[in-house]
């Protein structure tokens, strides 16, 4: 899809598809219903509507968990469009009336019926299928359909247990063993492309109907990949098999994130003019007008955790400038020094005090004593988080030993090379050294990150400028957390838009961090006021009492700042985030709905999308509480949206 320049601001809706609820929707939202929600943003004025990723995840709900870069969800898929899927009339009206009755997704039980129907319909029309033209023209013109089909009819008959525990050569395929296990199971691998070819055709359609209403379609496209994938599975060689990707510790997370994706071979993709990406690209073009970066940090370095660690704490940033040895012995570090900085180490009066009682025979069974002196080093066979967890011990040995496994000052990062760890300034062995040596550790740390800076650059820029160049989609990224200082300059010079949160875009150089207006956000970003890893407006104003008085002092109303969001306040506040100077003002459904007494939702907790870092089953559930139909009914609803936006529309670029 091509994005068209605009001629004044945009505002768009974002909504997850499971969340769509229409009176033809089964049990979650479909791609279908993407038109009827196109036809209520033609009525309130809004641009586009944003969704999440919609790529196939398998029996995990989340969507950033894809088992394919390329495949669509069968979750959303429209079964009465179904060919063949008519015999089974009574039984999807029988299962929707029930589905529809709760007031968030089902997502096994739903995923689980439309799998059967779309199953059973195949095994009617098994031969007419294998004659269909245009269905073989589609599987010939996808060279991804092959191995996801491959994968999927693997992982149906192993009842989805995990690639790494199929027998070989299916746990390491070449590409000829993947054609043949296809070639000699065919009838198996034909029920998942015909899955994939009538939703790619739903979607299609989808996404034409809201190109001709004047609606954009914006998608997301997550960084990383399942190493559950296929992708994985059959790409092997794209992917680093020895780290894990996740994010350095911050305010938030002392010990930072593993969110347990391999991370990106940058090289060997480049050596093949990162095809893979951009075919994933031409993929998601077939639908998309926009789409989010999701992670952009990412694409200029990674936060690379070595594998077998389950926190952040000893991961790196890749690529990185490394320190050499050379360079520490200049500074003055012998290699008796550069040892106690890299291997953690603890005396026997720190060891008595952390232990007690069990200090003699902790350090018997995972400590090496150093060459008879009182000092000690975990055991080779410990250095590592996993290795530790698995442990047999109480809570208390084991929080010892991970504490021990992560003091230490540098990491090493090749031969005779290292990175300064990210908490190198609390690590035991860095408080021992003079005050000399503090200094020189930390000009070579500063300088090692001011050259790693140059190196993110090289490579942000060549891997956006792919990006960009690859598709006709506008490019919006998601640049949040530890943002180097060359990551807003490439986005600018590229034309891609950056993001904007307003509760988290404050002035902290300035006393009181005051929020900036979003009047100042320039050009060339998304400002939002929540997304679907926050809590809603409401939501955020109830549980931060601090934050929400400075920022109700930038609304300009008077009086003292309350409690709760009325609907004219909360009005009032989605009217400062459309005065943004932003290019595109992407509001939550859930925001415009509050502004409806009687849509009202008792609990804002209840209208989150996610809580990052957690397992919950509300997490990926929440589906809207009227159809879409209905929704275009609430007359005033709708006007008091227009409205609102009209005064965005009314401004020229």
């Amino acid at each position: 899809m091509r994005f068209t320049k605009p001629r004044h601001p945009l505002t768009g809706v974002s909504i997850p598809v499971s969340a769509l609820r229409t009176a033809e929707s089964c049990g979650t939202g479909e791609f279908a219903d993407l038109l009827s929600l196109g036809k209520w943003c033609e009525g309130t004025g809004l641009d586009l509507i944003q969704i999440l990723p919609v790529n196939d995840t398998g029996w995990n709900s989340s969507p950033y968990s894809a088992l394919s870069a390329f495949a669509l969800h069968p979750l959303y898929l429209r079964l009465t469009e179904v060919p063949g899927a008519g015999r089974f009339e009574a039984e999807i009206r029988a299962f929707r009336e029930t589905a529809e009755a709760d007031r968030r997704l089902s997502y096994r039980d739903t995923l689980a019926f439309k799998l059967s129907i779309v199953e059973r319909a195949f095994a009617a029309n098994k031969q007419e299928i294998k004659r269909d033209a245009a269905f073989l023209r589609w599987h010939a013109e996808n060279p991804w359909v092959l191995p996801y089909t491959v994968f999927s009819a693997i992982k149906k008959e192993r009842q989805s247990a995990p690639w790494s525990a199929w027998p070989a050569p299916l746990c390491d395929p070449t590409q000829a063993d993947i054609a043949a296990w296809h070639d000699a199971h065919e009838s198996e691998c034909l029920l998942p492309a015909w899955t994939q070819y009538l939703l790619e055709g739903q979607l299609v359609d989808a996404a034409r109907g809201l190109q001709e209403m004047g609606v954009a379609l914006k998608g997301d496209i997550p960084i990383l990949m399942s190493e559950e994938s296929v992708d994985v599975w059959a790409s092997r060689r794209y992917f680093d098999p020895a780290s894990r990707a996740g994010a350095p510790p911050d305010m938030y997370s002392t010990e930072g994130q593993n969110w347990g994706f391999p991370v990106y071979d940058w090289e060997r993709l480049g050596e093949d003019g990162y095809a893979w990406w951009r075919g994933r690209l031409a993929q998601a073009a077939k639908f998309f007008h926009a789409f989010r970066i999701d992670h952009v940090l990412g694409f200029f370095r990674i936060w690379a955790i070595p594998r077998g660690e389950t926190s952040g704490l000893l991961g790196r940033f890749s690529p990185a400038v490394p320190i050499s040895r050379s360079e520490l012995a200049e500074r003055g570090f012998d290699p008796g020094r550069i040892r106690w900085l890299a291997v953690p180490h603890i005396d026997g009066d720190g060891l008595s005090v952390a232990l007690g009682t069990d200090a003699r025979r902790a350090s018997e069974l995972y400590l090496d004593r150093i060459e008879g002196e009182d000092l000690y080093n975990l055991k080779p066979a410990l250095d590592s988080e996993q290795a530790i967890h698995a442990l047999a011990e109480p809570r208390e040995l084991k929080g010892f030993l991970l504490s021990l496994h992560a003091d230490r000052a540098l990491l090493p990062a090749g031969h005779d090379l290292f990175l300064p760890s990210w908490y190198f300034e609390s690590a035991r062995s860095f408080h021992s050294l003079s005050d000399g040596e503090k200094i020189a550790l930390r000009h070579l740390a500063r300088g090692s990150r001011a050259r790693s800076e140059e190196v993110w650059e090289k490579r942000g820029r060549e891997l956006l400028s792919m990006m960009r160049d690859t598709t006709d989609m506008l490019v919006c990224a998601e640049d949040l957390g530890d943002v180097p200082d060359c990551v807003p300059r490439v986005l600018a010079d590229l034309d891609i838009l950056g993001l904007r949160i307003e509760r988290w875009s404050r002035d902290y150089k300035c006393p009181g961090a005051p929020f900036i207006p979003p009047a100042r956000y320039p050009r060339l970003s998304v400002c939002t006021p929540s997304v679907h890893d926050t809590s809603t407006l409401r939501g955020w104003w109830e549980e931060n009492p601090d934050e929400r008085e400075i920022f109700f002092s930038t609304l300009g109303a008077g009086g003292p700042c309350p409690p709760r969001l009325s609907r004219d306040l909360l009005q009032a506040v989605l009217e400062h985030s459309l005065g943004a100077g932003s290019l595109l003002c992407v509001l939550q459904l859930q925001e415009l709905l509050d502004l409806d007494g009687e849509l009202w939702s008792e609990d804002p907790r209840e209208d989150r999308i996610n809580v990052p870092g957690t397992v919950a089953a509300t997490n990926w559930t929440w589906r809207m509480p009227l159809t879409v139909e209905q929704l275009m009914g609430r007359r005033q609803l709708v006007e008091r949206i227009r409205t609102m936006v009209g005064r965005r529309r009314e401004r020229t670029l």
